[in-house]
């Protein structure tokens, strides 16, 4: 696959530049103010002062970051970082004293499913082997439930699996109660499917959520039963025909590994070349910019690069 800076499948808006993101983090400790141009700012205050964050708005012009400049200088800030979206012109972060960051928060790269492509379409961009997965979980007999704004019980099943996939594939796993906030706010745009076998018993999940023509592959979990009848490629395959016949134009991934940022994808590698098997276009997203407003930070700034 061919890496994408620009993308006929870019989305209305990012999931995290969303009001219901805002209202969710919100819950997790953090404030938000919307600019005059929709740019979402988030921000969270310690006893050393302000960390803000910007991630993915659709474009920053040099009169967005005046503003939201003017607006955060106000709250004491150690530094403001920008993750930028497809298509960010760079001189412009750059030109207003923006540097590179070697840390990003989201996903750095990540692939994007058509859901306007037909279902055929959607069907040969398959890989071979992964038509042989699907395939595979069919002849077991396994059976796919979608819950559209799951209750708890299903969603503690699901995380108890997730956990266990965790473990095993060294990746970190939010707390529940995470999960639990994000069905509370997105509602009827969260969904989760399930995978059962023939004897009722879970063997994968896959949790979303929907913005707009956007749905986001948040997270997802495989028993060890359903690592060997390959329940996870159904699932997915299920889930891309679900969402589709709902309406949504672009299913994003969520994540693959990146080699401008090793250390923090070198577990990736396993769910990514899972991914990968479905086609879609690979998105590589520019890298975070920071500017540091801290006097401490901004002088060791010029001979090291900070972790942030």
């Amino acid at each position: 696959m061919e890496v994408f800076e620009y993308t006929k499948m870019k989305p209305e808006l990012d999931i995290r530049q969303s009001d219901k993101w805002a209202k969710y983090l919100g819950r997790m400790g953090w404030e938000s103010h919307r600019t005059s141009s929709g740019i979402n700012i988030y921000f969270h205050r310690t006893f050393l002062g302000t960390i803000i964050k910007i991630q993915k708005p659709l474009s920053v012009s040099k009169k967005d970051i005046k503003e939201i400049e003017d607006f955060c200088v106000k709250l004491k800030p150690l530094f403001i970082k920008i993750e930028p979206f497809i298509g960010q012109e760079i001189a412009v972060l750059e030109e207003c004293g923006y540097v590179k960051s070697e840390v990003a928060l989201t996903p750095p790269s990540t692939i994007y499913i058509d859901l306007t492509k037909s279902e055929n379409e959607l069907w040969e961009s398959i890989s071979h082997s992964g038509k042989y997965s699907i395939k595979r979980a069919q002849r077991e007999g396994t059976v796919t439930r979608f819950y559209q704004n799951p209750i708890k019980d299903k969603m503690g099943a699901y995380f108890e699996m997730v956990q266990v996939t965790g473990k095993r594939k060294h990746f970190y796993v939010q707390p529940m109660v995470d999960f639990e906030e994000k069905v509370k706010i997105f509602g009827k745009e969260c969904h989760l499917v399930l995978s059962y076998d023939t004897e009722g018993k879970l063997l994968s999940g896959k949790f979303y959520l929907c913005h707009r023509d956007m749905v986001l592959y948040s997270t997802g979990g495989t028993s060890e039963k359903g690592l060997k009848t390959k329940a996870g490629y159904e699932l997915l395959w299920k889930s891309i025909l679900y969402f589709k016949g709902l309406g949504y134009k672009v299913l994003d991934l969520e994540g693959r590994d990146d080699p401008r940022f090793k250390d923090a994808t070198k577990n990736w590698g396993g769910f990514s070349h899972f991914k990968e098997k479905f086609g879609g276009e690979n998105i590589e997203f520019p890298h975070p910019y920071i500017k540091y407003f801290n006097p401490v930070l901004k002088f060791f700034s010029k001979f090291t690069n900070l972790p942030l």
